[in-house]
């Protein structure tokens, strides 16, 4: 039975799962990934953080066959960067473009690096008014391919992420990836509650569920007044309004909910599947938001099966590779 180290590793967080048999047996997390190296201007913490939980691995199975790697790990921020692939990228696009590295200094074992994909925008030119259409991703690849395949879904659709960056990510039937388009808007969120004058007026978000009046109200004051106002009336509302603090973290969180509705490019008549899937009450806010406004009944994946998107998708362009290739075994 073929065993795994499958290495999901974005923004903020490095996971490491032992997977044996195509099961999870065993996962490991550090808080550590791209940001860091993009602010140490190196990858030290990143690299000893992985070689620590590859190593501690190592000693408890020893029949591995090798570390596959998605996300931020593939960039020029991660562990070693690989190039992108430019969207439309089919199943056998992305499982053809793994790319095979040795990196003794980490692990002996061989290294397989899922790519990113790239939207280069319709004409491709690259003059500033033009940067809307052009986009990267690295790690939802996976996830998406993981999560067509854990929910059943077989038709076309838009896939919203939630995590540091939110990302809507355009998939046809086939699981073609079509296109992304991302927002800052999780780092924004973090960088308000933490490092502005709001961090007062909120409330941490563990098992936080937003009053729907709150956050219906921070959306339109986004709208009507501007991001940057409805930002301050965060703390207005909680200083002089007389409002609680889980009431403003509610108005907080719709008004950011609010930046992402032009990231899923819905039409009159868009018959596209709609999931919303990653970290925080976002997701729930704008399915709420959907089906109150659009009729839409968007599709929140629970987290167990969020959690297991990366690894699930990671697998199967593993095998579909090695299938491409004739190779026999493996997962």
């Amino acid at each position: 039975m073929a065993s795994f180290l499958v290495v999901d590793s974005g923004t903020t967080t490095t996971r490491v799962r032992l997977v044996r048999g195509g099961e999870v047996v065993r996962s490991l997390t550090r808080r550590v990934g791209a940001r860091d190296t993009a602010v140490d201007g190196d990858n030290h913490r990143l690299r000893e953080a992985l070689r620590a939980m590859l190593q501690q691995f190592e000693s408890e199975e020893p029949d591995l066959e090798g570390v596959l790697l998605s996300g931020m790990i593939t960039s020029n921020v991660g562990l070693l960067e690989v190039p992108h692939l430019t969207a439309p990228a089919s199943l056998d696009d992305l499982a053809r473009g793994i790319e095979r590295r040795e990196l003794p200094e980490l692990s002996a074992l061989p290294f397989h690096f899922v790519r990113g994909v790239r939207t280069m925008g319709a004409r491709g030119d690259r003059a500033i008014g033009d940067l809307a259409g052009f986009d990267v991703l690295r790690g939802e690849e996976a996830e998406v391919v993981g999560l067509r395949e854990l929910l059943g879904i077989d038709r076309r659709a838009v896939f919203m992420h939630y995590g540091s960056h939110h990302k809507a990510v355009d998939v046809a039937a086939d699981g073609t990836i079509l296109a992304s388009r991302t927002a800052l808007t999780g780092e924004l969120l973090d960088a308000v509650r933490e490092h502005t004058i709001l961090s007062s007026s909120v409330v941490p978000l563990d098992g936080f569920t937003p009053d729907a009046a709150a956050w219906r109200e921070g959306m339109r004051a986004a709208d009507v007044h501007g991001l940057g106002r409805a930002l301050f009336l965060v703390r207005v509302g909680e200083q002089i309004g007389g409002r609680s603090k889980e009431a403003m973290t509610a108005f907080l969180l719709g008004a950011l909910t609010g930046l992402d509705l032009p990231l899923l490019q819905l039409e009159g008549d868009d018959d596209r599947a709609v999931v919303l899937y990653g970290r925080g009450p976002f997701k729930t806010i704008l399915r709420d938001h959907l089906e109150e406004t659009r009729g839409i009944r968007a599709v929140v994946v629970d987290d167990a099966t969020a959690e297991a998107a990366a690894v699930a998708g990671a697998i199967a362009l593993y095998r579909r590779g090695r299938e491409l290739q004739g190779v026999e075994g493996g997962m």
